[in-house]
């Protein structure tokens, strides 16, 4: 009997560090609150492709070497339970509750069985089946409620989406002449989880 690799997640409640601002000026704490966040927002990836990678191809998963997603809506960390319980209608609801489900709804990846991608010299569009039509480009855009930062790092095509206290990185590499290998790390709910996925080019 097959039985499927059981992922395994990693939910690392996050901790907040606290900056003693005793004796430091409001002006010197408004450039450290610059520079923390610019330095966590920006990410240096290439809209050039200098090792010529191409993920185009149909490619069909294979489940042996790959992660199995759980229906992430079962993974709330108990804060963000919390959270919801406290909440005082649906759309309270919706709007605190359901970022992990978003994200399994948005990143088709996490659940496709096949993928069939068209790579071209600045933008690349995915067919996931089961699944929907996805088109990523170079460098920075919107896509919905999604800020989207898209390029090369070495031989990985990395897109990092962000939204809402959202955040998923997706890389994606080939290896060993046909197969693609697809790393998701999640950051959602105050918790942080990683998947990967493996695919064999279908000849």
């Amino acid at each position: 009997m097959k039985v499927d690799k059981i992922s395994t997640m990693t939910t690392r409640t996050k901790t907040t560090r606290t900056i003693n601002t005793r004796g430091i000026s409001s002006h010197t704490i408004g450039i450290l609150l610059i520079l923390t966040v610019s330095g966590c927002s920006t990410v240096d990836l290439s809209t050039d492709n200098p090792t010529g990678v191409d993920l185009s191809g149909t490619w069909v998963v294979d489940f042996k070497n790959s992660d199995v997603v759980p229906d992430l809506r079962n993974h709330m960390s108990k804060k963000t339970q919390k959270r919801i319980r406290r909440g005082t209608n649906a759309s309270r609801v919706t709007a605190i509750g359901s970022g992990l489900s978003f994200i399994r709804h948005d990143f088709q990846v996490l659940s496709a069985t096949q993928l069939e991608i068209e790579q071209n010299k600045d933008s690349m569009g995915v067919q996931h089946l089961p699944g929907v039509y996805r088109d990523i480009s170079w460098g920075e855009r919107q896509r919905g409620l999604w800020a989207v930062n898209a390029g090369w790092e070495g031989r990985e095509l990395v897109v990092i989406s962000s939204a809402n206290k959202l955040r998923v990185e997706e890389r994606y590499s080939v290896f060993g002449g046909g197969r693609l290998l697809v790393n998701i790390q999640i950051d959602a709910d105050d918790e942080e989880f990683s998947f990967r996925r493996q695919f064999a080019r279908r000849q």
